[in-house]
């Protein structure tokens, strides 16, 4: 391999600071994902719940901030399923489910991609490191 040069080195540098940003930008992402799936994972969860529950049982439902106001549930063979753009449709607990499901795999395979694309930004800043570290050694 040719020597590197100090011009080289400084492009490589730009070139690893551009990486740095691309992987913390996927990892963003990816934790915003892996909210989306956790809260896939929670729903199928409560509803799997609610499944076994007999009608007309009083119960806490939460209302966020750690709060929660006492409801009883009068019909629980169907739920509201948000189902993308801001619509939500009234579906059966299984479809609910199956909805749920379809999702959360959708979610994991994109979190799949992201790191399979977070693993080819670090091979390519760990190659960078090895270039730079060889210009370091030879001067």
């Amino acid at each position: 391999m040719a020597e590197v040069t100090e011009e080289e080195v400084r492009n490589l540098a730009m070139q690893h600071r551009e990486y740095q940003k691309r992987a913390e930008a996927i990892q963003q992402q990816m934790n915003m994902v892996q909210i989306s799936r956790d809260d896939c994972i929670r729903a199928l969860a409560t509803i799997e719940e609610l499944d076994a529950l007999e009608e007309g049982i009083e119960t806490m439902v939460p209302i966020g901030a750690g709060s929660f106001v006492y409801g009883s549930f009068n019909d629980l063979s169907k739920v509201i399923v948000n189902v993308g753009a801001g619509i939500s449709v009234e579906k059966s607990i299984d479809g609910a489910k199956e909805i749920l499901n379809h999702r959360k795999e959708e979610l994991g395979k994109i979190l799949e991609n992201m790191n399979v694309s977070l693993n080819k930004i670090a091979q390519g800043m760990q190659s960078i490191e090895a270039m730079v570290a060889k210009f370091n050694v030879h001067q």
